[in-house]
């Protein structure tokens, strides 16, 4: 019965494992929820923030804000967001393979990061990436939170350190709709695509008021779009990895729970075997009596 044993042994060590994996499914699905409902209480005033932006920057003096289009020199700014964690699916591999993907295209030389998440901060350390700012991630990510990576952003961009700011993180939409993705933050807005990009009245029909003056306006808008949008961003990613770790401890659930039931098939064989030639060694020994 030596075997049977063995197989009672692994059932129990799965068991175990099956108890780990349910218990933390069931924490990443409350983190993952309270995390949605953040991203999506945020998302209407990035949204409505934008549009603003799109209505002023159509106005003709706005078209060479310095916000709004592309500068020659700098460097690029790149915002990479991981996790500190493993056990979440592909969430990080697939960050990590934009971020290699964004430097073969632009040049590792040419980019200056900021990194949240170790996974994130020791991947571009391996790779050779200078390092301007590291960020923990807490477990709850307020909107004051997100200031210093936004003030880092704006300042270079403003001294021409940088021509642009780029953010490669995850895109969330639902549990099962999620993305890394390279988004662009600064310029905000390509004044070629403007007219594109929106359906509305124009801006310049419209008899716009301004206090104390339009480029004060417009420049505290933007300003205050890109950490809202620098916000946005930490929130859907926190959303995603609670996500993609609860769709990884599911598989990993079901993984365990077929492995259980496939040793509990054997073991019973085994048992069955076991008694079934216990039986016949008896009934055996029955016979040889007469």
């Amino acid at each position: 019965m030596a075997k049977g044993t063995d197989l009672k042994r692994r059932i129990r060590s799965i068991s175990s494992m099956l108890q780990v994996t349910r218990a933390m499914e069931m924490i990443a699905s409350i983190k993952m929820k309270k995390a949605q409902d953040r991203a999506l209480q945020s998302k209407h005033y990035v949204f409505e923030s934008w549009q603003a932006i799109l209505e002023l920057s159509r106005l003709p003096e706005n078209r060479d804000n310095l916000y709004l289009s592309e500068q020659e020199k700098g460097k690029i700014l790149v915002l990479v967001i991981a996790s500190d964690r493993g056990l979440a699916g592909s969430y990080n591999s697939d960050i990590l393979r934009k971020v290699l993907q964004f430097t073969k295209d632009n040049g590792l030389e040419n980019i200056d990061f900021i990194v949240m998440g170790e996974k994130a901060k020791n991947f571009i350390r391996k790779i050779g990436g200078n390092i301007i700012a590291e960020f923990p991630l807490g477990e709850q990510v307020r909107f004051t939170f997100v200031s210093p990576v936004a003030l880092i952003a704006w300042e270079g961009y403003t001294k021409s350190e940088y021509k642009k700011f780029y953010s490669i993180h995850t895109h969330f939409d639902s549990a099962m709709r999620k993305n890394a993705t390279t988004l662009q933050i600064l310029p905000l807005i390509e004044p070629e695509s403007i007219g594109e990009a929106s359906t509305k009245e124009s801006a310049e029909e419209i008899d716009f008021k301004f206090e104390p003056s339009k480029m004060e306006v417009l420049d505290t808008i933007i300003r205050q779009t890109v950490r809202a949008l620098t916000y946005q961003i930490i929130l859907e990613s926190e959303a995603a990895e609670h996500a993609s770790r609860m769709v990884a401890m599911k598989n990993a659930s079901d993984a365990a729970r077929d492995l259980k039931e496939d040793f509990e098939f054997t073991f019973n064989q085994v048992r069955q075997a076991s008694i079934t030639s216990e039986l016949a060694e008896i009934s055996a020994g029955a016979i040889a009596q007469e």
